[in-house]
């Protein structure tokens, strides 16, 4: 089964969570209202450390899309694509 990163900043919680084999792995959660720009990083940072620890290369990366707040959803998804080609999980074809 792959390892996925979870990320969810599609409420008002933010939340990233590694899962291996349909278990989780790790999760990181924040409740303090709509400050995900500033723990997103973070919380894929630690998820990251986790899964390098493990020794589970990340095979792909999924996003809640909502409903949910645009700017949100827009912070989660960029930091998701952004974080997709660093770790080559998107090729380009020509």
């Amino acid at each position: 089964m792959p390892v996925i990163l979870n990320i969810d900043t599609s409420t008002s919680v933010c939340s990233v969570a590694l899962c291996n084999d349909g278990h989780c792995v790790m999760h990181r959660e924040d409740y303090q209202g709509r400050n995900h720009a500033t723990v997103l990083s973070l919380y894929i940072q630690d998820a990251l450390a986790e899964a390098k620890d493990k020794q589970m290369p990340v095979d792909a990366i999924a996003v809640s899309i909502g409903p949910g707040s645009y700017t949100g959803l827009r912070i989660g998804l960029s930091e998701a694509k952004g974080l997709a080609y660093a770790l080559k999980l998107i090729r380009f074809r020509h």
